[in-house]
């Protein structure tokens, strides 16, 4: 194995991370979005070219994410559709770096690398936009604008709150793993950070994918887990209500603001949003064409330029650009791979917390998805991770060898040794 290759590799993956969390207005955004990929396939080749790369047939999610992406790709070509063509395989290039990547020992490396980018992000957004941070978490509302929505980076809030949601989880899940407190302490920071910014954004759906997510593991902990762990749960409720109790009136004063509860645009009454009025659009296109049925229109060429209309929904949009059957198909990789994992979580009988929260990162983005299009794609830094996990997560189980830290084995589809 080359340490050195190795080395660039993962700097190549860091700043692949990194500059994914960048959106810049105007022409230069494609070219910094394609400088990401770019940087994330050669951290691939790398590793590749560094050896190490354990050798394993493909999972079933890689070949049927795969094939719906080369289904995806030959359709457009039919169509005629040479931009569509161009990014179906362009999703294939960076489906395989991922592929690569996955099977890389030194999965602790790659955990640590993504967490390293998102802190160089979130450093950036304080640094670069302190004022607008403030203002937007904060709940400031101005008059004939509404309320401040904070866009990280030039990020919309919508993508915001899948991204920074999600790091949400991936620090986390650090705290639950490492054995060092200041570690720990570091690692709930950021983890307290990011959901700062997904409220600055006022990312309302993944505020509520990241609260079906908590009820999912409350209930999953207080049915298999430990002693030990039912009682931290009892005792956070009750920390919990005794805060509620104490502040119930400002609590439910922010929440109603930042919110935007009361907004006849964004509020109770409006339809998610407007979303319901395009749902039902998108699923009456989906059933207006029996060829559209079943094989879909291509990779990206179900955006608003094409249909008259943006579709806030990744299964609707799958639909659209895979077909209804491969549409399926990926959101059922998806599922039983987040089903698989937190079941295996618990196999031991004492919870791995770095599988457990593998596996709530995918329900994450799986219930985020229902408001947005993000469940299958290359250019922000979750979607990365989440790729890497779904391949990671289904690959054969790695030779017995011992594990002196939980992410040495992490996010594989079982670990070497059980964690206590």
């Amino acid at each position: 194995m080359n340490a050195l290759l190795r080395f660039v590799s993962l700097w190549l993956l860091g700043l692949a991370v990194y500059v994914g969390g960048w959106y810049i207005e105007g022409p230069a955004f494609q070219a910094v979005q394609m400088g990401a990929v770019a940087l994330f396939l050669g951290a691939a080749g790398l590793a590749l070219m560094a050896g190490g790369t354990r050798r394993l047939e493909l999972s079933a999610a890689e070949a049927i994410v795969g094939a719906a992406f080369l289904f995806a790709m030959l359709v457009a070509f039919i169509r005629g559709n040479p931009m569509s063509t161009a990014y179906g395989a362009m999703f294939l290039v960076v489906l395989a770096s991922a592929a690569v990547l996955a099977r890389q020992d030194a999965a602790a490396s790659i955990d640590a690398v993504f967490r390293r980018a998102y802190i160089a992000l979130i450093a950036s957004v304080l640094a670069t936009q302190p004022a607008e941070y403030l203002a937007s978490v904060a709940g400031t509302v101005e008059y004939s604008v509404g309320l401040v929505r904070f866009a990280p980076l030039g990020m919309h809030p919508n993508l915001s709150g899948l991204v920074y949601g999600g790091g949400a989880l991936l620090f986390f899940q650090h705290c639950l793993a490492t054995p060092r407190l200041h570690h720990k302490l570091f690692a709930l920071l950021m983890s307290g950070l990011c959901l700062s910014i997904v409220l600055a954004a006022s990312a309302r759906a993944s505020l509520l994918a990241l609260g079906l997510t908590g009820a999912i593991a409350v209930v999953l902990i207080a049915w298999r887990g430990s002693r030990r762990a039912r009682m931290a749960l009892v005792l956070g409720a009750i920390a919990l209500l005794v805060v509620a109790a104490i502040k119930a009136g400002a609590i439910a004063d922010y929440l109603t603001v930042i919110l935007d509860l009361d907004s006849p645009t964004r509020g109770t009454e409006s339809g998610a949003t407007g979303r319901e009025v395009i749902w039902r659009e998108g699923v009456l296109l989906v059933f207006s064409d029996p060829l559209l049925f079943f094989t879909g229109r291509g990779v990206r060429a179900a955006g608003p330029e094409v249909i008259g209309f943006p579709v806030e929904s990744s299964y609707i949009n799958l639909a659209l650009e895979h077909g209804v059957v491969f549409g399926l198909l990926i959101a059922l990789c998806f599922v039983v791979t987040a089903w698989r994992t937190l079941g295996r979580s618990f196999a031991t009988g004492v919870m791995d917390p770095v599988l457990f929260l593998s596996g709530l990162m995918l329900v994450f983005v799986l219930f985020q998805s229902v408001f947005n299009r993000y469940l299958v794609a290359v250019g922000n830094p979750f979607s990365l991770l989440v790729l890497l996990l779904l391949l990671r997560l289904n690959l054969s189980p790695p030779r017995p060898r011992s594990a002196h830290f939980p992410l040495t084995s992490a996010a594989v589809g079982h670990h070497a040794a059980p964690q206590a």
